[in-house]
């Protein structure tokens, strides 16, 4: 059952994080969105302690759970700032969350390294050092680069969309009291 939800929130999560990321930003669906992706993240997480490693190194504790926490490093660092507006919150918003969405894929794409790393070793009789390295290059290494690429070319038109949120963000902070300097 624990394997059942896990997967559930993880295909969530999937598939709500690709469509806040080609969706409009600044909007309530944008939010509404975001939040359920937020908590499909850390239910995601949350549950992946429940699941015991193949392979531990700590009584159970894997490379997945150590993964699961930077998950949640990302995805808390995403939605703090865009719910405080602090500045420079865009910044931070934009790349954690992007970048927890990029991890995630990652993720998917780890659970599929084994299947993946046995066809080529099987099927295609290739040296095992040379399936292992052009699974992980697939899906460890491609993920980031593409994701990395889209966040550059993304980021400028999504400020732009961003720009009425922005603009009330930083005539808030000029409204705001000062405060008092300390002698």
């Amino acid at each position: 059952m624990l394997i059942a939800t896990h997967t559930l929130f993880g295909v969530l999560a999937l598939l709500l994080g690709v469509v806040v990321l080609v969706r409009p930003k600044a909007t309530r669906a944008h939010r509404w969105l975001g939040y359920s992706y937020v908590a499909a993240m850390v239910l995601l997480c949350i549950e992946s302690f429940g699941i015991r490693d193949a392979t531990p190194f700590f009584a159970g504790f894997g490379m997945f759970h150590v993964l699961a926490l930077v998950s949640l490093g990302t995805v808390v660092a995403g939605i703090i700032p865009a719910l405080r507006r602090q500045p420079n919150w865009f910044d931070w918003h934009y790349n954690s969350m992007a970048w927890s969405y990029i991890g995630l894929l990652m993720a998917t794409g780890s659970h599929l390294f084994e299947p993946v790393f046995l066809f080529l070793l099987r099927d295609l009789s290739l040296p095992r050092i040379l399936c292992w390295i052009g699974t992980a290059g697939l899906l460890w290494g491609l993920p980031p680069l593409v994701g990395q690429t889209l966040l550059v070319r993304r980021e400028r038109m999504l400020r732009q969309q961003a720009a009425p949120v922005l603009a009330r963000a930083s005539r808030a902070e000029l409204l705001a009291p000062a405060e008092p300097i300390e002698e």
